[in-house]
């Protein structure tokens, strides 16, 4: 009588075989197949450099064996458009096998270009300039502390390159947003470049560092420093209550004991007063210096 699960085990080893050996002829056979690529790298004339934003992706054909297509490798190496032979200027290039190709090729051919079938580019000279450094830094000392001295950055400039019509637009590079808190002692930070807004615009080098100095800070009361308004109409006769103010500043103690009032603001917004002439009273006061304690916070505007 016929049974199916006779030899089970020999029929089985012979179907993987079967299976194994038919994966491998159809891997090794030739397949066009179509593929979107990233379009990785533009080769430019020297000394020129893109002013635009490529496109970043081209669909295409290719020709390879089974085997080669399931590999990543050459797809994510993308594409590379030669267009060495472009002057200054804006270009409409055509794409086609004999300007576009595979960064890897692992025995994959270019066939055909699908889409987009041309490309447009703004080229540009390629310069480079030095340019200062700004730093966008927020110290917060701990109580009892002050930042005496915040260094010029180290180097001071650093040098931007790209298209010539991207750098005009820069006299300065920022560095990237930091805040530093719990301020005690000196210290030396590091600072990245923020990334210039612009395609192909790069900074060398990359950071900058600068040096804080930290000191223990003392107090001082300033007394009857008057109260000015901003944004009075002309010819108005007007009374502030109250018409001073008194202030506890902390601040470096060689430097504290030279603080004069006169170099204290305090002042009055008419045009944020309210209906019945309240407003905040907005200090002023030397860098170094913060307020610690003050008599007011806000104000009466009244007009006579």
């Amino acid at each position: 009588m016929f049974s199916p699960l006779k030899n089970i085990w020999i029929k089985m080893v012979a179907l993987a075989l079967g299976l194994l050996l038919w994966t491998h002829v159809a891997t090794e056979k030739s397949y066009n197949h179509e593929v979107t690529l990233p379009l990785k790298d533009i080769v430019l004339k020297e000394g020129t450099a893109l002013a635009e934003i490529p496109a970043d992706s081209v669909t295409v054909i290719v020709s390879a064996s089974g085997k080669q297509l399931l590999r990543d490798k050459w797809r994510q190496r993308g594409l590379r458009l030669n267009a060495a032979n472009l002057a200054v200027g804006r270009h409409e290039l055509s794409l086609s096998p004999a300007n576009l190709s595979l960064v890897e090729t692992e025995d994959v051919s270019l066939e055909k270009i699908i889409l987009p079938t041309a490309i447009d580019l703004l080229i540009d000279h390629l310069i480079e300039k030095s340019v200062p450094v700004k730093p966008d830094l927020i110290t917060i000392p701990d109580e009892g502390y002050a930042v005496r001295q915040i260094a010029a950055p180290e180097p001071p400039e650093v040098m931007l390159k790209g298209p010539r019509s991207l750098l005009s637009r820069y006299d300065v590079i920022l560095t990237e947003k930091k805040e530093i808190t719990n301020l005690r002692t000196d210290r030396t930070v590091t600072l990245a470049l923020a990334a210039p807004s612009g395609y192909g615009l790069t900074t060398t080098p990359d950071s900058v560092s600068l040096r804080l100095e930290v000191v223990p800070v003392k107090t001082k009361m300033l007394e009857r420093i008057p109260i000015v308004a901003y944004n009075i109409a002309s010819g108005q006769n007007v009374r502030i209550e109250p018409a001073t103010i008194s202030l506890e500043l902390t601040g470096p103690p060689d430097e504290i004991g030279r603080l004069q009032s006169g170099a204290i603001i305090a002042a009055v917004d008419y045009l944020n007063a309210d209906s019945t002439g309240m407003t905040a009273i907005t200090i002023e006061c030397p860098s170094n210096f913060k307020v610690k304690r003050s008599s007011a916070d806000s104000a009466q505007i009244i007009i006579d």
